[in-house]
């Protein structure tokens, strides 16, 4: 995404067009039950060929709401439905992606491995629109831009010949607002225990787990939060997972040819490799990663 010009003042709130070119990295979160069954839970954001992520509380909520199995230690099992995140490319062409394997971090985020499940165009080459990372929140007084989906709903219809025909109605949103307050390990103890900053900012049901990107475009945290106010003239006022405790989670996608295959790592290596580009990488604190030895102040 490129540098963010002529921003309006803030807080600002609108609806943007069905096609536009974020809808290529923003994705719905959608669990699918046979007998065509589809519902639109939340937001994803792409950071990676075949990995995304989306707040930990979206997926708590289709663990909570529609079942899973529990399995040796802390591992979960989905069964009986399938996860998956739809993606719309221009033309309109669709791509749904099932998620393989989801890690939990300790924050609200969760890391999501996915594999394409069917397409428009099955055979097309997959180019990834990658956008870079801004893991430590931006100052206060910056402002931010956040996008989800909000008021989503589908319906599916048959055709004569038998073939299925999905209509996906939702709102895409961009919320802008600014920076009010870093909270650099937790806000209270019980609703945003992780590090997180606080929006000037409306975010709606469905648009948890979208991205929120900086004034140079560069992806700065998901959408956690917001808080409800019965006095309508009150300005909105909203929260932001941090990204950078993600950096810790411990994942195992397979990295290419030039790495082993089927081993674990922490999410900075893929930064360490270059696979994710991270632009504030230097300002993190050493002590977060002492196993990586490392020395990331300048």
């Amino acid at each position: 995404m490129p540098m963010v010009h002529n921003l309006p003042p803030t807080p600002a709130f609108r609806d943007e067009r069905p096609d536009s070119p974020i809808s290529e990295i923003a994705l719905r979160v959608v669990v699918e039950f046979s007998g065509w069954q589809l519902y639109v839970v939340g937001t994803a954001t792409l950071i990676a060929g075949h990995v995304a992520i989306t707040a930990r509380h979206v997926l708590d909520y289709v663990v909570r709401t529609y079942g899973a199995k529990q399995k040796a230690g802390m591992q979960m099992e989905i069964d009986g439905y399938e996860l998956k995140l739809y993606q719309v490319l221009p033309g309109p062409k669709y791509r749904i992606w099932r998620v393989c394997t989801a890690w939990v971090c300790a924050t609200d985020i969760v890391v999501l491995h996915l594999g394409l499940d069917r397409a428009t165009l099955p055979d097309e080459k997959i180019e990834w629109r990658q956008l870079s990372l801004r893991v430590l929140p931006p100052p206060v007084g910056q402002k931010v831009i956040a996008f989800g989906y909000r008021e989503s709903k589908i319906n599916v219809t048959e055709g004569d010949d038998g073939t299925h025909h999905i209509e996906l109605n939702d709102r895409p949103t961009t919320s802008i607002g600014t920076v009010r307050q870093i909270y650099h390990s937790q806000r209270d103890a019980v609703m945003l225990s992780f590090p997180c900053f606080e929006v000037e900012a409306r975010f709606d049901s469905g648009m948890s787990g979208g991205m929120v990107v900086d004034e140079t475009g560069a992806l700065c945290g998901l959408i956690c939060a917001s808080l409800q106010n019965s006095d309508p003239s009150a300005l909105p006022m909203s929260y932001v997972a941090s990204l950078w405790p993600m950096l810790k989670t411990v994942i195992s996608v397979d990295r290419g040819d030039r790495y082993p295959r089927g081993v674990s790592y922490p999410m900075i290596d893929l930064v360490i490799d270059g696979l994710l580009r991270v632009n504030d990488f230097h300002e993190l604190d050493p002590a977060q990663f002492p196993d990586k030895q490392l020395t990331l102040r300048r």
